[in-house]
């Protein structure tokens, strides 16, 4: 009788560790559908008077968007934390075409973040536990890279590609599921174009988003800690030890637009922070609870499609975005 009432308790234990690790990452409240900006300095990228544009608010929790100019269209992934978490949340990949035509793209894909790039969709897997890479028209899956040091990733979750096609990507554990995690830390990896894996930081906290500056010389990353980091790249692609950049609450996805403006989503606040290439805040778009991610789009990539754990949005700014 007291092996079986240990082996309750441990196992209660255990479910507890693991929804508190998967709970800031699930929808909490609602995102709020009366949206608003504020306009709070001359430099911002936003149009004065325009407001976020519901597109959906019928989906689960959405991340990783991502434009792709093989078809002039957005894609992105819900995940459904209702399903079976043995290997994290069960994903759907969308497909938007502008202004709102929504379709299903692929079930069960396991995908957080997408990156498009030519006929490929780049997709951060925590089916997997892989950077893998599907052919947009065939949807044909490659897995590109899956373990380092022979341990398998945890759950990859972001990513950008620099001009010279290295790919940088972050490895928390928040859709780690059921597994047992291998690695004996939450890393940021890059992958080289020659095909070299090596790891750039491993003293973060469940990295998150990433992005790389317009000059392609600084690389942003967003951590639990409640700060966005940055690494100087020499013109080797070396990169330099981490610096402390911006302070943000719960920072998920980032991105960056031509003027060199850093767009932090700030998950548990609701907000898109804006800031300037020298940290400075000069700007909000405000959304409501548990916002993740954004990414420039549209004909002239002045479009954001914003992805939050329920609604889905657009926003038209004045400043071109960078690519992914």
């Amino acid at each position: 009788m007291l092996k079986t009432h240990n082996k309750m308790l441990s196992l209660i234990v255990l479910m507890l560790c693991f929804n508190k690790a998967a709970l800031a990452q699930q929808p909490q409240n609602p995102p709020l559908l009366n949206t608003v900006n504020s306009q709070s300095n001359e430099q911002s990228p936003l149009i004065k008077g325009v407001k976020p544009t519901l597109v959906s608010d019928e989906l689960l929790f959405l991340e990783g968007p991502t434009w792709s100019t093989q078809d002039n269209a957005f894609y992105f992934s819900e995940m459904n934390f209702a399903s079976s978490q043995a290997l994290g949340p069960d994903s759907t990949i969308y497909k938007l075409v502008l202004p709102n035509t929504l379709t299903t793209y692929l079930k069960h894909s396991g995908t957080n973040g997408l990156y498009a790039k030519g006929e490929s969709l780049y997709t951060l897997n925590h089916k997997t536990q892989s950077l893998s890479k599907i052919n947009i028209k065939s949807k044909t899956n490659t897995v590109v890279v899956k373990k380092f040091d022979g341990l398998s990733f945890s759950s990859p979750n972001d990513m950008t590609m620099h001009k010279n096609g290295d790919i940088f990507f972050t490895d928390p554990n928040w859709q780690l599921g059921e597994r047992t995690q291998q690695m004996p830390y939450t890393g940021v990896y890059k992958l080289s174009n020659t095909g070299v894996l090596s790891l750039i930081d491993d003293t973060l906290e469940k990295p998150n988003g990433v992005a790389l500056s317009p000059d392609q010389r600084t690389l942003y990353i967003g951590d639990f800690s409640n700060r966005v980091s940055k690494y100087a790249i020499d013109k080797n692609g070396d990169i330099s030890p981490r610096e402390d950049f911006i302070k943000v609450t719960s920072p998920d996805g980032i991105k960056v637009d031509s003027a060199g403006n850093i767009y932090v989503s700030s998950h548990k606040k609701g907000v898109i922070n804006i800031y300037t290439p020298h940290g400075k805040k000069i700007d909000r778009i405000k959304l409501g609870p548990n916002v993740t991610n954004l990414a420039f789009g549209g004909k002239d990539r002045k479009t954001l499609l914003i992805t939050t754990a329920k609604g889905l949005f657009t926003l038209d700014v004045k400043v071109t975005g960078l690519a992914n």
